[in-house]
């Protein structure tokens, strides 16, 4: 998977910019900072700058004028612009029912080269499940999930549904229960099909999300790639570090 070094630092003042818009920090009609401000403020070149005031130029969120700097315009839909509608994604919110989903594909294809191990643990051919997941009707993720076809056999488009659970809780509701997750986050930049999926621009910013699923036997359950839209999906990720003799210790006592 591409780095995304360069859209990780389009997307961050990207996204700035566009929470100082939603919670209306700057008015319709006012100056918003100048390009060589903006380099300043976040350490960036004026090359990043102009792709994120262009991304909210496209979105008329604001008006660049030549010779006069760039200005907020009225927000059309401040709260939705930038609602986090991750808890009811993840069904962590209190109206879980609002996710959705819609499935575009269901088929065996050939094994992508650039999944884990290629052919050793899918074989040549795997199940590809591949949705657009909603939030109130609101397009929030463009799921992509290959499984080995013995366990992507039982997600039927009948099972698969409208509901608004993740592959990996379908496939808990199978049996095939995760014991383990290794996750990957990048910024990157939208391709036709996540743009058209997501309704935004091509080369949009979008944040992708790939997890590798294995149960208690170290199987390969799934590779699930998650495009999400940045402005409507957030990810917060704790660690928790202890000491591991008073792990063990703890440990021992029971």
């Amino acid at each position: 998977m591409k780095s995304g070094a360069g859209v990780s630092r389009y997307l961050r003042l990207y996204r700035v910019l566009s929470q100082a818009l939603a919670e209306g920090r700057f008015g319709a009609g006012e100056p918003m900072p100048s390009e060589p401000q903006l380099m300043k403020d976040y350490g960036v070149s004026r090359s990043t700058v102009r792709r994120a005031l262009a991304q909210l130029e496209a979105e008329e969120r604001i008006d660049r004028r030549r010779g006069s700097g760039t200005f907020a315009r009225e927000q059309k839909d401040e709260a939705a612009a930038s609602r986090n509608f991750s808890p009811m994604l993840d069904g962590a919110g209190r109206q879980t029912a609002a996710a959705t989903s819609r499935t575009i594909a269901s088929r065996t294809v050939p094994t992508p080269a650039f999944l884990p191990d290629g052919q050793a643990e899918f074989g040549t051919s795997v199940h590809l499940v591949r949705r657009i997941r909603y939030v109130e009707r609101e397009p929030v993720a463009l799921e992509s999930a290959y499984l080995p076809r013995e366990v992507g056999s039982g997600l039927t488009r009948q099972r698969l549904g409208t509901g608004g659970n993740g592959i990996l809780t379908l496939l808990a509701s199978l049996g095939h229960h995760s014991a383990s997750l290794e996750r990957e986050f990048v910024a990157l930049e939208a391709d036709p099909l996540a743009a058209d999926s997501l309704e935004l621009a091509v080369g949009a910013p979008v944040f992708s999300v790939r997890t590798l699923a294995r149960d208690r036997q170290h199987h390969l359950l799934a590779c699930v790639d998650c495009v999400y839209r940045p402005d409507r999906y957030e990810a917060n990720v704790a660690v928790e570090i202890g000491d591991p003799k008073r792990r063990r210790r703890t440990d021992g006592d029971d």
